[in-house]
């Protein structure tokens, strides 16, 4: 897993868990599940140790689901997780597969916040910074 990240952005840490890897910048952070993986809620709690590590309580981020591979999640423990963070200000949903941007929007049903959903990984970056720039004003 070496997705190309085409953003400006100072890159703060990288760390890969197996699973999936996740690149943490200032105000968000990409993640890329490998090709096959099952994600449980327990093999979260990596991830979710370093994101609380990195952005704590207080620092908004968005986070940008890099979706190249195919892999599954329970999405009942998906929404657990994102309850977890209340300064999780949107995430991005990026995927060339049709069927994958269709479950995409299902998820919008169980997540509120915004969500957008991109074909290309710089387009969600360019979403993501607009969206935090907003909280700027």
């Amino acid at each position: 897993m070496e997705t190309p990240l085409p953003t400006t952005s100072k890159l703060l840490t990288e760390e890969d868990f197996g699973f999936a890897k996740f690149w943490f910048y200032p105000n968000f952070l990409v993640g890329e599940f490998a090709d096959g993986a099952d994600v449980s809620k327990e093999d979260s709690i990596g991830p979710i140790t370093s994101i609380k590590r990195v952005y704590g309580a207080t620092i908004p981020f968005i986070y940008i689901s890099n979706r190249k591979n195919s892999y599954s999640m329970d999405p009942m423990g998906y929404k657990e997780i994102v309850d977890m963070f209340p300064n999780l200000m949107g995430m991005a949903i990026v995927s060339e597969n049709k069927y994958r941007r269709m479950i995409a929007t299902l998820e919008k049903m169980f997540i509120k916040k915004p969500i957008g959903v991109f074909h290309e990984l710089d387009e969600a970056f360019e979403w993501a910074t607009q969206n935090i720039q907003q909280l700027d004003k």
